[in-house]
């Protein structure tokens, strides 16, 4: 199925959920996380060189636009500029045992400007459960500190990819 509802906060708390990984959800540290994170791709996506060499090209190629753990996780949307042609490309990550967001991101942000990506963005979040056995997956939720990531833009990604060719992907704004 595939829904366009708001996300909701079923606690209205903004520091609490009933969220499989515990009561959790963000706290005053992960926000400020998030914040130099943002404040810092901010920073560099306007200093970061353009170049378009052939070892850029093999490095732009090296990267998948999907790293996803099976299993229920918290993910991230991310857009970034390719260093070989200028063009945007999307990333869809998650990350086993991230307790916040920022966790599934940083790492995946930190290898982009390795290979010298440009305009590096976190557009939002929410929540992937893989599933290889039964070939499902359900792409949902937000992210309280980079917010609702456009879950169809995660779709089309995660759905170009190979190995999620056969899968059945479903997306929602329900849920956290």
């Amino acid at each position: 199925f595939i829904t366009s509802t708001q996300p909701r906060n079923p606690n209205n708390n903004p520091n609490m959920s009933d969220d499989a990984n515990g009561p959790f959800t963000t706290n005053a540290q992960d926000q400020e996380n998030v914040a130099k994170l943002k404040a810092r791709l901010a920073e560099t996506s306007s200093s970061t060189p353009k170049t378009s060499t052939s070892s850029t090209n093999n490095k732009d190629s090296s990267i998948s636009s999907v790293s996803i753990d099976n299993g229920r996780h918290k993910y991230v949307l991310i857009s970034a500029e390719s260093p070989s042609d200028g063009q945007e490309r999307y990333f869809v990550v998650s990350k086993k045992g991230a307790t916040y967001h920022v966790n599934a991101a940083e790492p995946f942000v930190e290898q982009l400007e390795t290979l010298r990506f440009g305009n590096i963005r976190v557009t939002g979040g929410g929540r992937i459960d893989c599933n290889p056995e039964t070939k499902t997956m359900a792409i949902f939720g937000y992210s309280y500190g980079f917010g609702l990531a456009n879950h169809a833009i995660s779709q089309s990604v995660v759905a170009a990819d190979e190995r999620y060719k056969h899968y059945d992907i479903t997306i929602s704004n329900e849920g956290y």
